[in-house]
């Protein structure tokens, strides 16, 4: 009876799911079950390997490392999940500490029976060991951010404290109704720069801050007698206390704000200013947001590139995971190229209609490293009857060659006029670019076919985003439309090799030989951008950023979690090490490129760099098939 249980149990969890109905019934057939009481510990770091493997039936289990007087917490595991594989196939002693959070019970199936069943079906073990592949990228990680001699222990940073260790007081409130006068006599009493608005039921719905006193009621004599409801800003944007400090100058640069709400459990917490930021770390990017706000010319704008790039420096030496430090650098140079357009725009005369100016490429994906290659263009609505085509044809003409000019003087690169050939404009309407796109991806011509794929991630950072849609709808229809077109898309998927030679070695050239550089974003970067790519085209998917792609593509079906898992964790340590590669460079004097020198890997990062590379042939397999593959007939 117990068997018939086990056995109905198991068949619902990978990887017993995949084993045939004989094997499972002799596993199950071996399995015992144990109890573990709430906080007993399981098994102990450095002490004895497990000698079964374990199934929580019901509970859960905390997984964790002790670092001196400091717990790191690795994993959380419950119902379903499995524990003990890794010290039970080694038998090397155990590496973490498995605590019992909850009253907890198990399955245990003794380690020759693990062992045996491996034998027997080796997908059995191949799904444990890949499903470590996240943790095992995360560690390789961590190790390099150790092994950085700027990289400070023990030191509060920025970047990796939780929000809640930020706020030093409690929020001060007042309700809607109270007056202006009165709400800042409540700020001068507590000497604070902000109070919370909250309304009859004392729930938060806005915010007054010194600058609204100045510039609201001060600078236009405005009643101070009025209720503070009439100056309060809202809706609230708020976080929660469990976030990191870095989470919450993402939410406060993405809405240029300086006052940031903190929420726990869904009940006020307190308020956290970009003054906090300022005492725990000496400078923040919202500092430089700030400066650029301030600017009104392009004189002005000229250093700050330069910040922005030494603020990626900082965070990456903090130990910030790369995928973060470049969503923060994309924000800052968003906000630059925005600026520069609105004190370009006076120069080129009045605005014919609506555009969209878009950046595509690494730019687009907001995945922007030390090697910048500043891609643009201008798109444009269809047909506008009252902007004849040759008026916005000019207006976007004037504009580039005005930015152009500004981009220069910022220390930007200069941007491609003629990314998909020489009769082809970076400018145009929706029409022109969706032809002009499925023309270049049909091109004999390598370089407009490779163009013609970044702008596929194309992004709106100034003017109507709505345009920039409707073009990639067009686009990716035309695509799915067009064999030819998409047999271009999904043939390149197949061609780059894996840099892994017959003995695992890294192979870096057509001939064959050994060297000691590899070009990390063709080798490794672009194989996993492109199929994603694809993929999103096929489901009709608009969004850039690679990992927000994979995200989606997993939750809608046409990707399997664990591939995506696998495949996040992996771009994450290739951007990481990457960025490491260039911050070495920038900092000795070298040019920056694309390459990292292999010899100069540890051991772990080799490994992991090989794991990677494995994981490539499975992504692009889930591509095959997508399209067909003759060319369509006319």
């Amino acid at each position: 009876m117990l068997t018939e249980k086990v056995i109905s149990y198991l068949q619902g969890i990978p990887p017993f799911q995949f084993l045939d109905e004989e094997t499972l019934k002799s596993l199950a057939s071996s399995i015992s079950i144990e109890f573990f009481p709430k906080d007993i510990m399981i098994l102990g770091q450095d002490g004895p390997p497990s000698k079964a493997l374990r199934i929580i039936k019901k509970g859960g289990v905390k997984i964790f490392l002790l670092n001196g007087d400091e717990e790191v917490v690795i994993d959380y595991k419950s119902e379903g999940d499995v524990f003990g594989y890794l010290s039970l196939i080694s038998r090397d002693k155990s590496r973490t500490n498995v605590m019992a959070v909850e009253d907890t019970l198990c399955y245990v199936i003794p380690r020759d029976v693990v062992l045996k069943t491996i034998s027997i079906e080796p997908i059995f073990g191949e799904y444990f060991m890949k499903s470590f592949f996240k943790n095992y990228m995360d560690k390789t990680c961590n190790e390099m951010r150790r092994n950085n001699n700027l990289f400070r222990e023990g030191e509060k940073v920025l970047y990796t404290t939780a929000v809640k260790d930020l706020i030093t007081r409690t929020a001060e409130t007042t309700d809607r109704d109270t007056s202006i006068r009165d709400a800042a006599m409540i700020m001068s009493k507590h000497k604070i720069s902000s109070l919370v608005i909250t309304d009859k039921s004392s729930y938060p719905e806005g915010i007054i801050t010194d600058k609204d006193l100045r510039d609201k009621v001060v600078a236009l004599e405005f009643s101070t007698s009025r209720p503070v409801s009439d100056i309060m800003s809202g809706p609230l944007v708020t976080i929660t206390s469990k976030d990191t400090c870095f989470d919450a100058l993402s939410v406060m640069i993405r809405h240029n704000i300086h006052h940031l709400l903190v929420t726990e459990k869904g009940e006020l917490k307190g308020v956290i200013t970009n003054h906090d930021f300022m005492l725990i770390q000496g400078t923040s990017p919202l500092s430089i947001l700030k400066n650029i706000d301030q600017q009104s010319s392009i004189e002005e704008l000229g250093p700050i590139r330069d910040r922005i790039f030494k603020t990626l420096s900082i965070l990456l030496k903090e130990g910030i995971k790369a995928a973060s430090v470049i969503r923060i650098i994309t924000e800052l140079h968003d906000r630059l190229i925005r600026k520069i357009i609105d004190l370009s725009m006076p120069e080129t005369g009045p605005v014919p209609s609506t555009f969209s100016f878009f950046v595509y490429g690494s730019e687009g994906r907001m995945e922007q490293t030390f090697k910048s290659v500043f891609r643009c263009a201008i798109v444009y609505e269809d047909k506008n009857i009252q902007t004849p085509k040759k008026t916005m044809d000019r207006f976007c003409a004037i504009l580039l060659e005005k930015l152009r000019v500004n981009f220069e003087k910022c220390g930007m690169p200069l941007f491609d006029s003629h990314p998909l050939g020489n009769s082809m404009e970076i400018y145009g309407d929706i029409s022109q670019w969706t032809d002009n796109i499925i023309l270049a991806l049909r091109s004999e011509h390598s370089h407009q076919v490779l163009n013609a794929r970044k702008l596929l991630d194309a992004r709106t950072i100034y003017g109507d985003i709505s345009i920039v849609e409707k073009l990639k709808a067009r686009v990716f229809s035309a695509i799915r439309k067009s064999s030819g077109a998409c047999s271009l898309m999904t043939e390149y998927t197949e061609k780059p090799k894996s840099p892994i030679g017959f003995f695992k070695r890294f192979v870096v050239d057509e001939s064959g030989e050994q060297n000691e550089t590899l070009d990390l974003k063709k080798k490794a970067l672009v194989p996993i951008i492109e199929p994603i790519r694809s993929l999103c085209i096929a489901h009709n998917i608009h969004e850039t950023p690679t990992i927000i792609r994979l995200s989606i593509l997993a939750r809608k079906g046409y990707l399997k979690n664990q591939l995506k898992n696998d495949v996040v964790s992996a771009y994450e340590f290739l951007l990481h090490i990457l960025l490491q590669a260039q911050l070495n460079k920038k900092e000795s004097g070298n040019d920056i490129d694309n390459l990292i020198y292999t010899e100069n890997l540890t051991l772990l990062e080799k490994k992991s760099l090989k794991e990677v590379f494995l994981l490539i042939p499975a992504l692009q397999n889930c591509v095959k098939g997508l399209v067909p593959r003759q060319e369509a007939t006319a």
